[in-house]
């Protein structure tokens, strides 16, 4: 599904751009029933606008360029994914930045996770969620401010409202190595903890895992959110130079802080 919304997406190739149903379907080589029905989510999401000539992108701070395939990124990261929620039992998220909001490539929940208002292809306000605060904090300040623009939409009572504290949000995300934490500000009665990680070619993405639990439990699962990180990021080619970890240390890693974060404390290991 992605995949088919980064086609669509890179359809619009010039800033401006109007393409019509057709147009887009012949571009992609689509089915045009599919283009149809991912057109009108992408215009329902608001990163698309719809006009009698046709469709395209919603205006954003960021120039058309940014908007690439992430088809690989997902590939690679899906794996790890998967293991940190069978780790965790927390509902896992893969994303990027654009413009302001979080755009989610990946969303990992079993039938026992919490309930989290997010999905594959949506998005949500970046200076609301750890996800989009982790990788705010890779951004020059000055280029925050671009981005966000100078009002702060709350989801919740908890949400960041303006620049000046968001911006002392993200100095002390710096501080502890991109690692970000969110109580409630994107939704009620969920919290989340995050890592940012990059591509190959330097692209911020992060991952993050959300739960009901209190804040003081979450911040237990933060080794694996920087671990899982860093993993995707050397397999993308990012972190090259990296030391390399036999199976069995990697084995006997994973057990050893399986049973060091039912006593550490984030700050511990920070």
């Amino acid at each position: 599904m992605v995949d088919r919304v980064a086609l669509i997406l890179n359809a619009f190739d010039e800033p401006g751009k109007h393409l019509r149903l057709d147009q887009i379907a012949g571009r992609t080589g689509l089915p045009r029933s599919s283009v149809h029905r991912i057109l009108k989510q992408l215009h329902s999401a608001g990163l698309l606008k719809h006009r009698p000539d046709g469709y395209a992108l919603a205006a954003s701070p960021l120039p058309v360029t940014r908007m690439v395939d992430h088809s690989q990124l997902r590939s690679v990261a899906s794996p790890t994914l998967s293991r940190l929620h069978a780790d965790t039992g927390l509902v896992v998220h893969l994303g990027v930045l654009f413009g302001a909001d979080v755009v989610y490539l990946d969303k990992v929940a079993g039938r026992n996770s919490a309930v989290v208002p997010t999905r594959v292809a949506g998005h949500t306000p970046a200076h609301a969620s750890a996800l989009g605060k982790t990788m705010l904090a890779q951004l020059p300040a000055e280029e925050v401010d671009a981005v966000l623009g100078p009002r702060l939409i709350r989801s919740t009572r908890s949400t960041i409202g303006d620049l000046a504290t968001l911006h002392r949000e993200l100095a002390r995300i710096r501080s502890r190595h991109g690692l970000a934490y969110d109580n409630e500000e994107l939704a009620i009665g969920l919290t989340s903890v995050a890592a940012p990680l990059r591509t190959a070619d330097g692209e911020v993405a992060g991952l993050s895992l959300t739960g009901a639990v209190p804040l003081h439990r979450l911040q237990r699962t933060a080794p694996f959110v920087i671990r899982a990180a860093r993993h995707i990021s050397e397999q993308l080619g990012a972190g090259r130079g990296a030391v390399a970890v036999a199976p069995s240390q990697a084995q006997a890693t994973d057990n050893l802080l399986s049973r060091v974060l039912r006593t550490l404390t984030s700050d511990a290991w920070v």
